[in-house]
């Protein structure tokens, strides 16, 4: 895995997008989600700044009754990140730490969900994850709580692994921590932090889930 910036992150936020294989049931040609995003307050008190605030625009064929046509789902991916003392492998304070969330519409017909993200458990995201960065590897499975996202409580997952730092071309162990997604309006959203692990590991998920508690969705 190549922690720059963001590139760990983008892996868990986009890790379900394979949303609308064999949906062919669906009426409309267009699905959109709208942005989930941290509130000014949670980002000064963690010390969290945003990133960006991306669309990110599917389009899958989809044939039935011998015909084709084009479907285009619209998810949001918000990024957050933060700068982290990495004084040991010589870097000073790199931005490292990561927070994506990722919202994506339910995609519901005839009362039957058609995007799976709303059934995965952490365990399938994170091997989604992996699935699309293999260079994140020997990723286990720590331990859980319940955190409260958008009025819904859902697992939150920890994770530990190994992942490629590139300014300084060696690996460091990872924290990885996944929400299980909640349903908010006609969305799914999902919450994924990446940062190193350190000592800091109990400061840095409490500001985690200070963001994950903090977030706002139309």
């Amino acid at each position: 895995m190549t922690i720059t910036r963001r590139r760990l992150l983008a892996a868990g936020a986009t890790a379900g997008l394979g949303l609308i294989a064999g949906c062919s049931d669906i009426a409309r040609e267009s699905l959109a989600a709208s942005p989930a995003t941290v509130s000014p307050a949670a980002l000064e008190e963690t010390g969290y700044g945003e990133h960006t605030v991306d669309e990110l625009r599917i389009e899958r064929t989809v044939g039935r009754f011998g015909f084709d046509r084009t479907i285009a789902v619209r998810n949001w991916n918000a990024e957050y990140d933060r700068a982290l003392a990495l004084e040991a492998l010589g870097l000073g304070r790199v931005q490292t730490a990561v927070v994506s969330v990722l919202s994506t519409p339910q995609i519901a017909v005839l009362g039957r969900t058609l995007n799976p993200v709303g059934e995965y458990s952490t365990d399938e995201l994170v091997a989604l994850i992996q699935d699309r960065y293999d260079e994140l590897e020997d990723v286990q499975y720590v331990d859980g709580e319940l955190v409260s996202m958008l009025g819904s409580e859902t697992t939150f997952a920890r994770y530990r692994g190994r992942a490629r730092l590139v300014p300084a071309e060696t690996t460091i162990d990872v924290t990885i921590q996944v929400s299980e997604a909640v349903e908010h309006g006609d969305d799914f959203v999902v919450g994924v932090a990446v940062y190193p692990w350190t000592g800091n590991v109990g400061s840095e998920s409490a500001a985690v889930r200070t963001l994950l508690e903090a977030l706002e969705h139309e």
